[in-house]
């Protein structure tokens, strides 16, 4: 997967989608005051950037990730003027920062590429007593109903690396230092025509693509074409937003019946139908998911400062403090 995310870091954004829905969400629940956070597995900061806009004033947020040319794209031209988001070249599962140092964590659609019980291992460590951790993802079920999923060959069964709602929660709890706060999915309309798809499935823009040999790949392309209902298309994508909370010394899972906020939330298969790509239904927030909040005390310990200067003139200096030596980077891609 790093050699993907390397040829095709150039046209990423281009190729894919960036939801708005789960960042706002994730913003409704933060304090208004400062808090340090990290997105994990950032790809090229489309998401860390919108969760930055959305953190208070005076608030630090890294977005890191083994692909240098990931990172590339997001330091270069508009990516890095993005005030407050420092770039660090890191892997998922051997984060360099200080432990108890983070208000918050994040990984959009990038979770499936990481060893997960080390990530969330890595995560409990940096995360300070009632921090946050957000993954944001998409289960089998949701992969198999989407438009890929229900008219490109072999796409659900090249991609068998997605956790199930049921396995994501149970790695949470059989992590030391996380309890699941919530869980929340979201339905996304999406409209499309059939060259856009094209040029998507081409560009390799999910990593399942790399997947296919190129003979197979082309052979699939022409066939899902061929399956779609119509020149433009629209339909429904699901996806899932897990939320688990860093424990306070001495607190445990909460026992007895799940109160509704972290309850799973059933999913719902969407119907994919013919229509035109100008009139994409509205998208949905997905509503409030039950979080706690996050509390926001400075970074503990210097080891070693690293300062990112962002932009031009007006820039300003984002300091967060990793630990003296950075891990080698080969495990884990961008998202």
């Amino acid at each position: 997967m790093g050699d993907h995310f390397g040829r095709v870091a150039a046209v990423y954004e281009s190729l894919r989608t960036t939801d708005e829905a789960p960042v706002r969400a994730i913003g409704q629940f933060l304090p208004d005051r400062p808090v340090t956070g990290l997105d994990v597995g950032c790809g090229t900061g489309r998401y860390s950037r919108l969760l930055r806009e959305l953190l208070p004033d005076g608030s630090l947020l890294a977005a890191s990730d083994v692909s240098a040319a990931m990172l590339a794209q997001l330091k270069a031209g508009q990516h890095g003027r993005a005030p407050g988001v420092a770039p660090l070249r890191a892997a998922a599962e051997q984060l360099p920062l200080r432990a108890a140092s983070l208000d918050l964590v994040t990984a959009f659609n990038c979770v499936h590429h990481f060893d997960l019980g080390r990530f969330l291992a890595a995560a409990a460590r940096v995360l300070r007593p009632g921090g946050q951790l957000f993954i944001y993802t998409r289960t089998p079920q949701q992969n198999a109903r989407t438009i890929w999923g229900r008219y490109f060959p072999g796409f659900t069964e090249h991609e068998q690396r997605l956790h199930s709602q049921a396995a994501l929660l149970d790695a949470i709890r059989r992590t030391g230092g996380l309890t699941v706060a919530a869980t929340h999915t979201f339905q996304h309309p999406r409209s499309s025509t059939a060259e856009r798809l094209r040029a998507q499935a081409e560009g390799r823009h999910y990593s399942t693509f790399s997947l296919y040999p190129p003979q197979e790949l082309g052979a699939s392309i022409a066939t899902f074409l061929a399956r779609l209902p119509g020149p433009e298309v629209s339909w429904v994508d699901e996806h899932l937003l897990v939320v688990a909370g860093a424990s306070r010394p001495g607190q445990a899972e909460p026992d007895g019946r799940a109160s509704p906020a972290s309850q799973p939330v059933k999913d719902h298969a969407p119907q994919i139908r013919a229509g035109r790509a100008s009139q994409a239904p509205k998208r949905h927030p997905g509503g409030r998911a039950q979080i706690t909040p996050l509390c926001a005390q400075g970074i503990a310990g210097q080891d070693r400062q690293q300062s990112a200067q962002i932009g031009g003139s007006r820039a300003r200096s984002c300091r967060l403090f990793v630990t003296e030596r950075e891990p080698s980077c080969p495990a884990s891609p961008g998202t």
